[in-house]
């Protein structure tokens, strides 16, 4: 190798993204969080919060699904999951939800499955799941889910920007209706 000799690999063209030299989340299929959002959860840094039983209180966003310890089995299964799976696998105290509207209009199996996991969001009790609306409009973070320690840019923006527990849930019920009366 000769001095200034470009050692990082050549730009290639990734569907729907643009050029990237990284291996694209496109490219691979996601069976639970990725390498950074583990990092995200175990790494704090000072002047984190710190009330959860792992250290620090968890905000968890999807876009376009239901986050998944609160998926019910048969959405579980129609994702192509292992219906046992679920609120068993990630501890729930500390933890809020945040889904985003279009997630009510993504498809995850027939109309029972979908009016079934609806009401069991509606009718959480023991953690809170609130519903980013289309009528927030694009907001830079919030591009893709993540799971972070509270107190990050990303929750500041949540919070701002998310109907409040109450009106998400009448959301998630109405959906639920609707999905009923097809």
């Amino acid at each position: 190798m000769t001095a200034g000799e470009d050692i990082r690999p050549p730009l290639r063209l990734v569907p729907g993204l643009g050029w990237s030299n990284r291996p694209s989340t496109v490219d691979r299929s996601r069976h639970g969080p990725d390498l950074i959002d583990l990092i995200r959860l175990v790494g704090r840094r000072p002047n984190d919060v710190a009330d959860g039983p792992a250290g620090c209180a968890v905000v968890v966003f999807e876009p376009l699904c239901v986050p998944e310890p609160l998926r019910t089995p048969a959405y579980a299964l129609a994702l192509g999951e292992d219906g046992g799976l679920g609120v068993d696998r990630l501890p729930l105290v500390g933890a809020r939800f945040f889904v985003h509207e279009a997630a009510l209009h993504v498809r995850v199996g027939d109309d029972a499955v979908m009016a079934e996991q609806w009401d069991a969001l509606a009718d959480r009790t023991d953690v809170p799941v609130r519903l980013v609306p289309f009528s927030a409009g694009h907001v830079g973070v919030l591009r893709s889910s993540f799971a972070v320690p509270d107190g990050r840019r990303p929750v500041e923006v949540l919070e701002r920007i998310a109907l409040d527990v109450p009106s998400s849930r009448a959301r998630f019920r109405h959906r639920a209706a609707d999905y009923r009366n097809r």
